[in-house]
């Protein structure tokens, strides 16, 4: 038994002893395993002809790019990529440890040389499919409006690579004999910034909804100007905690655009003259103007408080109607190409009279004009440089001291008295006149002056 397992024990030994001879034999021409010249496997390779080996080992390697829809292959041959060692260079390996380097990889480095044509590996890339195809742009992921509700709408991701980035790749990967380049875990592909799944820009939609929810409406009588959906959401910005809130700046502009549409003092008019058709008057001081601090200072509290709500702005100066025709249904008429004056109440006709109006020759003619009756008053004295003058009545309608007023120094009105003969910018109205005048008056009464010669508005040419 003894013997027997003597024997096995030898016949073990002169096996392992006879394969690691064979093993220092055979390594002694050819590389040891786990041997790498420059980064490149030459194991088992014949010391005679690693320089051979090692020179040739791109003639047939090919690198496989995979893109979002399929493969495409890249031959390195056709572009002329080369990595040659320098001559005269040699590797002393110890085949006597050969069995060791199946365990102990053995870097070495020798000096070599990597050449390629640069210009027939652009021309490679330029016939790839993914430089042949339609290019289409990467896109955020953005937040539209679609039927009454915003939602998100997903991003492009297009198919835009980076050139330079892909040239670089396919080189490194040459280099280290990797076969494969994935274009998406390279990043070679220019992505969207944004992504559907980004949890801000959902944040970010969950709050618009909210706040689409509501409605704010500017009450203008006869209009309305509603704010909702993308208009209203205009005038929110986000904050530093990714909250929307009233952005006062965009709120002021946008008071401003309503002024601008809305707002009638000193703005163009047209008039229906009495007898004559369409006039065109601008200036005076009657009309609305909107308080733009104010204003502002309302719809910024209605949108912190998302409920929908229906606002008038605060004015600074208010008219009769609110409707586009504002001045409503009692107002005086002046025209100072005919020298004559018409007033309105309810609607109705119920009193008209020549009149003498400003000397434009002395440059004291009467302004044109919407103005208003902005107090009323009865006897006092009306004064000026070179004059001191007493009247019952006095309907100052503008800013500059014109006004109605009974003249009792006058017996004769109308025709062109003014042009030589006027005031000094009133209008002078018949003194058995001027007390129904007075009494058929109210502070804020319009006050239309227009000068028909000048200011009528063609037919061909009236706008509403």
């Amino acid at each position: 038994m003894r013997r027997a397992f003597k024997f096995s024990l030898y016949f073990i030994i002169f096996i392992l002893l006879s394969i690691y001879i064979l093993g220092f034999y055979v390594f002694s021409k050819v590389f040891l395993p786990n041997s790498r010249i420059n980064g490149k496997d030459v194991s088992f390779t014949k010391l005679s002809e690693f320089y051979n080996t090692y020179n040739s080992n791109y003639d047939k390697f090919e690198l496989t790019l995979i893109e979002r829809d399929g493969r495409e292959q890249i031959k390195v041959s056709d572009f002329d990529y080369k990595d040659k060692l320098e001559p005269g260079q040699s590797i002393n390996q110890k085949s006597f440890y050969w069995a060791f380097y199946f365990l102990i990889p053995k870097d070495y480095e020798l000096k070599h040389k990597i050449t390629y044509d640069r210009e027939k590996l652009e021309k490679c890339i330029n016939k790839l499919k993914l430089s042949t195809d339609e290019m289409i742009q990467p896109k955020d992921a953005k937040i539209i409006f679609k039927n009454n509700k915003f939602i998100i709408e997903k991003e492009v991701l297009g198919n835009r690579i980076n050139r330079k980035l892909l040239l670089k790749k396919i080189l490194d990967h040459v280099y280290d004999k990797k076969e494969i380049i994935n274009l998406e875990e390279e990043k070679i592909y220019i992505s969207p910034n944004l992504y559907a799944s980004d949890v801000k820009l959902n944040n970010l939609l969950a709050q618009m909804n909210k706040l689409n929810s509501f409605e704010v409406t500017y009450n203008f009588d006869d209009r309305k100007e509603i704010l909702k959906n993308e208009e209203l959401l205009k005038l929110y910005v986000e904050n530093k905690d990714g909250l929307l809130v009233p952005d006062i700046d965009k709120v002021k502009s946008y008071v401003y655009l309503l002024s601008n549409k809305y707002d009638t003092f000193r703005k163009d008019r047209n008039f229906y003259a009495t007898g004559i058709g369409m006039v065109r008057t601008s200036g005076g001081i009657y009309g609305w103007s909107t308080n733009i601090d104010e204003t502002t200072k309302q719809l910024v509290k209605a949108l912190e408080e998302t409920k929908t709500v229906t606002l008038e702005p605060v004015y600074k100066l208010t008219a009769q109607s609110r409707k586009k025709n504002d001045l409503g249904s009692a107002y005086i008429e002046i025209d100072l190409a005919r020298q004559h004056m018409w007033l309105y109440k309810d609607g109705k006709l119920i009193m008209e009279t020549d009149i003498v109006s400003g000397n434009p020759s002395t440059g004291n003619a009467t302004p044109t004009g919407v103005g208003k009756i902005w107090t009323r008053e009865k006897d006092r004295f009306l004064t000026g440089d070179d004059y001191k003058s007493h009247v019952n009545y006095w309907l100052p309608f503008n800013w500059s001291g014109c006004g109605l007023h009974d003249s009792d120094w006058r017996s004769e009105y109308g025709k062109d008295l003014y042009i030589t003969n006027g005031s000094h910018g009133c209008i002078n109205t018949p003194p058995d006149l001027m007390h129904q005048l007075f009494e058929n008056t109210f502070v804020g009464m319009p006050v239309v002056v227009y000068d028909s010669n000048t200011q009528i508005i063609p037919m061909n040419s009236v706008q509403s």
